[in-house]
């Protein structure tokens, strides 16, 4: 009895750091795969931008990647889709540019050259259907910006 009384418990608080998603999260979910290859194609793009392009890969294309889409009046959002760009930008992968639009980092595009051969068919086949929609895209994120970097000012 009298060892467990010299015996002293320690409250000693241990922190240990994980990151809450890795790369490696990343690569096995097509979906963030499929983004990074939709930006990959379209250069920068603003995420309005990349949720319009998905919009119509989805509705006009018959390409789904698997995002739920809202639409109210014109404007198309998805929440969920808007958390993966997150993740995306957590991870390293999509970086921001000063421009406020997403562009892929080099971490990114190594990440995309050493997918197994069955991920890099399905982004090189959404990368020919995304070639056909660029221009239409870029230039509505275009206006898109335009539009909205009026509206914020003040007229005197």
């Amino acid at each position: 009895m009298s060892q467990k009384a010299e015996k002293t418990v320690s409250k000693e608080l241990k922190v240990v750091s994980r990151p809450v998603v890795s790369i490696d999260d990343a690569v096995r979910d097509e979906k963030k795969v499929s983004v990074l290859g939709i930006v990959r194609s379209l250069g920068e793009v603003s995420e309005r931008g990349l949720i319009n392009c998905l919009y119509i890969l989805k509705t006009e294309k018959g390409k789904d990647i698997g995002y739920p889409f809202q639409v109210i009046g014109s404007v198309v959002n998805s929440r969920e889709m808007l958390e993966d760009v997150r993740v995306l930008l957590y991870l390293g992968l999509l970086e921001v540019t000063e421009a406020r639009k997403l562009k892929l980092t080099s971490l990114g595009r190594e990440m995309l050259d050493k997918l197994s051969d069955k991920q890099k068919e399905i982004v090189e086949e959404l990368s020919k259907v995304v070639e056909e929609i660029k221009q239409r895209v870029l230039s509505e994120d275009n206006l898109l910006n335009i539009l909205s970097g009026s509206r914020g000012r003040r007229r005197r």
